[in-house]
């Protein structure tokens, strides 16, 4: 049977093609072999059929909220009594996306082979977080899937809405400078330019503001398209740097040296890092694998460095909430007797999530500080640099004025 498939390869280009093959299956075993994963597969007469529809979609990210509707929908069927089988038919017949339908094609199919359904998730690990892997597994250990995928909905919902809440509180700032940045522009390309000519003209003798803001006009005026090219590479270059993992070091060790951005930074950082452990302690999974997959989701290097430090100390017979004294920089002394407490008591996973929501509100809290102290900020530096402008205008007109008294 011959097989026509479209997939995506690391970097999320599209690759079309056929295969010829006696299943599905043997075709996504064949695309994963060459490091692409899967998004539709159909024989040709399928293809025929819906090619107008999938030709509208060029393609589709798995998004945050995606990962949540899949983890809901799952423990609400199976709390209800469904099997699995049954609850990914129900999941595949309401699903639109291409990608998810190939992910829910694969994950029936491991189920009739027999595999568990953390095994197709693993498959897909580029769109799903080894925090969200770990648990999975967990619950299918234990014989508590429909439990651990409601600790696993609950804990990626609130993680959604920290990141979306830094995103809100940052986004007028980052409006309020690109607009900004945008209005100097407009004057250095389009205003300024025109006026040079007028000054050069009348012999005045410039001031030696107006003859900077001058020289920068005239070098990015110059040649608009080159000034794109220009502007293109450096948030290419900005874009990609920040992914490599120099990037990554430098804006970490640049954040953790600016007074708000650092008390923000460390307090998302224990947000993340308490609820991560949190939930996978309740799960089930085991202590010293709870620490390593929280290390590797907190998104912070300084802190995935001494959670995995506390680690090593801990297979030595450390007590936990001894091995962060070491790292009281990043770790509150609060937190540490709580995580001491929760030793003692064995309700670790209950004062890791409710210190989690505590510094939840904490957050907010930074989160208003930063806004307060940045608008300002950017306000006078903008306005530092227009007046400097306006400067180096009004002051060769008032010369030009002056002259035909």
């Amino acid at each position: 049977m011959i097989f026509s498939y479209e997939a995506i390869d690391k970097d999320g280009a599209t690759e079309k093609g056929e295969f010829q093959g006696a299943s599905k299956k043997e075709v996504i075993d064949h695309l994963e072999k060459k490091g692409l994963t899967p998004i539709s597969i159909q024989t040709l007469k399928e293809k025929e059929g819906t090619g107008l529809r999938f030709s509208l979609h060029l393609f589709e990210k798995f998004t945050a909220l995606d990962r949540i509707f899949l983890v809901r929908n799952l423990s609400a069927m199976i709390r209800a009594g469904m099997n699995l089988s049954e609850t990914l038919d129900i999941l595949l017949a309401d699903t639109t996306k291409r990608l998810m339908r190939a992910i829910l094609s694969r994950a029936q199919l491991n189920l009739q082979s027999g595999q568990p359904l953390s095994a197709t998730f693993s498959t897909y690990k580029r769109f799903f977080p080894s925090v969200f892997i770990g648990m999975l597994k967990a619950g299918e250990a234990s014989g508590q899937l429909s439990k651990v995928l409601d600790e696993l909905g609950r804990f990626m919902i609130r993680d959604y809405s920290l990141v979306r809440k830094v995103k809100s509180a940052l986004m007028y700032p980052i409006l309020l400078l690109i607009g900004s940045v945008g209005v100097v522009i407009l004057l250095l390309v389009f205003v300024l330019p025109r006026l040079s000519k007028v000054f050069e003209q009348s012999g005045v003798e410039l001031p030696f503001v107006t003859k900077v803001i001058m020289s920068i006009s005239k070098a990015l005026s110059f040649n608009l398209f080159l000034d794109l090219i220009i502007i293109g590479g450096l948030v290419w270059f900005f874009t990609y740097f920040k992914k490599t993992d120099i990037g990554q070091r430098f804006f970490l060790w640049a954040t953790f040296r600016l007074p708000v951005i650092k008390e923000l930074s460390k307090k998302v950082a224990l947000v993340k890092f308490s609820r991560t452990l949190g939930s996978l302690i309740s799960s089930g999974i085991s202590f010293i694998e709870a620490l390593e997959l929280t290390a590797d989701s907190i998104g912070n290097e300084y802190y995935r460095k001494a959670i995995l430090g506390s680690v090593e100390q801990v297979k030595n017979g450390v007590s936990f909430s001894k091995t962060f004294n070491d790292y009281l920089d990043l770790f509150p002394r609060s937190l540490i007797s709580l995580i001491a407490v929760g030793e003692k008591t064995g309700t670790m996973d209950n004062i890791l999530k409710t210190f989690a929501d505590f510094y939840d509100e904490e957050v907010d809290d930074t989160l208003k500080d930063l806004t307060t102290f940045l608008e300002p900020v950017l306000l006078l530096a903008m306005g530092f640099i227009i007046g400097a402008i306006a400067l180096s205008i009004l002051l060769p007109i008032y010369q030009l004025v002056g002259s035909f008294r």
